[in-house]
């Protein structure tokens, strides 16, 4: 497992800002949001999944996986900083999402608590994407397969039973009423590389 597989971090105590609107307005908060910055996407949608890029106020997808509202069912987008994640709700019309964004800002005496954890993404394997070049398909023996743009994948990455990606997220703690901690939100930072081992 990768050193350091869960580290505890404060901040300062921002409240995430949160919309509901539909998916034309929600895009245009995405696009006010990372301005000109790259950024990551976790993108789910009805018929695939993938992990992709965000550049110049565009979703970077694969050929065979554009991005099509009608069939959207989350997003994130998300770098070291910041996170807007989307999502439908069953209490909504089907043309309405929901946004939440969230902005850190790192504060050793900051209210906010929140763990840092390392996600193992299932695959075995990296093959090339057949229809796409600028893309990388992780593969598992089980069956199971996510679509990854090239820019995410570490430098000199080797995929095997031992070598794995992870996935870094966010984990915000919070307390109830009578003092009980725990997550109350998580967000996604990036991807990395390691050792690892699946018994």
């Amino acid at each position: 497992m990768p050193n350091k597989a869960m580290e505890l971090k404060k901040f300062k105590k921002n409240e995430p800002h949160i919309s509901i609107d539909e998916w034309s307005n929600i895009y245009d908060k995405i696009k006010e949001h990372f301005n000109d910055r790259k950024a990551h996407t976790f993108v789910i949608m009805h018929h695939g999944i993938c992990l992709g890029s965000y550049e110049n106020g565009q979703f970077i997808m694969p050929v065979s996986l554009p991005l099509q509202s009608e069939y959207l069912r989350s997003v994130r987008v998300f770098d070291q900083d910041s996170e807007c994640y989307v999502w439908k709700s069953s209490m909504d019309d089907k043309n309405i999402f929901r946004l939440r964004i969230r902005q850190d800002e790192e504060d050793k005496t900051g209210e906010s608590e929140v763990i840092e954890a390392r996600q193992l993404l299932w695959g075995t394997r990296l093959d090339d994407c057949p229809e796409d070049k600028d893309w990388k398909i992780l593969k598992e023996d089980r069956g199971i397969e996510l679509r990854i743009n090239n820019s995410l994948i570490p430098s000199d990455t080797k995929i095997n039973k031992e070598d794995r990606l992870w996935l870094i997220t966010r984990n915000y703690i919070g307390y109830t009423p009578v003092g009980q901690a725990g997550y109350e939100d998580c967000r996604f930072m990036g991807i990395e590389s390691g050792k690892g081992v699946v018994r």
